[in-house]
């Protein structure tokens, strides 16, 4: 027998990214016009609520509005279709999309889909897309206005968002690499996803460290300077696609703590340093498939130690 071609076969892995509900609610007020729909099947004449109703179908571009009346701003449009479905009474299928024309929400939409039936109701909310992925919810509508060429239909949308947060990264904490002197400094709000500068004052040793960083959230997040002022100012602005891969330096004595003397940083594009004297005991932290994403110390008027955070350069998303 000949091997099955399983070419075609996908494999799914558990899903591990924490999941957040968020609630969507609006009051809005669709306009049904004239010229705002198309007849692209019609009836006959004179005989509605007969077997030709069957025929019956339209298309739309409903205009809605943030308000009751014809000069309230337009927020989005209901774009679809709708036929008869039924031999006996006028009940309509209906299929849109509520297409949202406001800034603050384009180009996300909502999917409709229910049939209608009478003057008032509701409408299943079973998708939409951007700012209403993986939404699902109910819209109820009511009639407030009937004229020759047009109605107002009131518009309650209620329904759900679910929302993927980003998958967390694992950080590991290297060091630190120093003495127990001065006041403890760290990364406290979120865990860091990206290094994307670093500003070293230094004179005889480093002084201080303050860096920005992209935590796992997507938010960039400055801290710092850990330390005194020094000497001399350095930052470093790493591109977008340069990572740290080592950071190496010395400690010495300094009136009798233990001091960082100097510090350098090695990415994948250059190296930046040393900073500070490079005089006292040597240390290294070289990284293998992992990368510098932030830093803790201990620091007074000097840096008194220096670690790291290092995350794995490559993640399956």
């Amino acid at each position: 027998m000949a091997a099955k071609d399983l070419s075609y076969v996908k494999t799914t892995t558990p899903l591990d990214r924490e999941i957040q509900q968020k609630e969507v609610s609006f009051h809005l007020y669709m306009f049904q016009t004239e010229e705002t729909q198309r007849i692209v099947i019609k009836r006959e004449e004179n005989q509605r609520n007969s077997p030709s109703d069957f025929e019956a179908m339209a298309v739309q571009e409903w205009p809605i509005r943030d308000g009751p009346t014809f000069e309230a701003n337009i927020v989005a449009h209901a774009v679809g279709l709708h036929f008869v479905v039924s031999r006996t009474e006028a009940k309509w299928f209906i299929c849109f999309n509520i297409v949202f024309t406001d800034e603050r929400l384009r180009p996300s939409n909502l999917k409709v889909l229910r049939t209608l039936v009478g003057m008032d109701g509701e409408w299943s909310i079973i998708g939409g897309t951007g700012k209403f992925a993986f939404v699902q919810g109910v819209a109820t509508y009511k009639v407030i206005e009937v004229a020759e060429k047009y109605n107002v239909k009131e518009l309650r949308i209620r329904a759900l968002c679910l929302t993927f947060l980003p998958k967390q990264v694992l950080v590991t904490k290297i060091g630190p690499w120093g003495g127990n002197g001065g006041k403890e400094f760290d990364i406290i709000e979120s865990a860091p996803q990206h290094l994307e500068s670093v500003t070293i004052r230094s004179g005889v040793a480093i002084d201080s460290i303050a860096f920005s960083y992209i935590n796992q959230a997507g938010k960039k997040q400055t801290l710092g300077p850990w330390g005194g002022d020094g000497e001399l100012t350095d930052t470093i602005t790493f591109a977008p696609l340069e990572i740290v891969k080592e950071v190496s330096g010395t400690t010495g004595t300094f009136g009798g703590d233990t001091i960082v003397t100097s510090v350098t940083f090695v990415t994948n594009v250059r190296t930046y340093g040393p900073f500070g004297k490079p005089n006292g005991t040597a240390f290294s932290v070289p990284l293998t498939d992992t990368n510098v994403v932030g830093f803790f110390v201990r620091a007074g008027r000097p840096v008194n130690a220096i670690g790291v955070y290092a995350r794995p350069s490559v993640q399956n998303y």
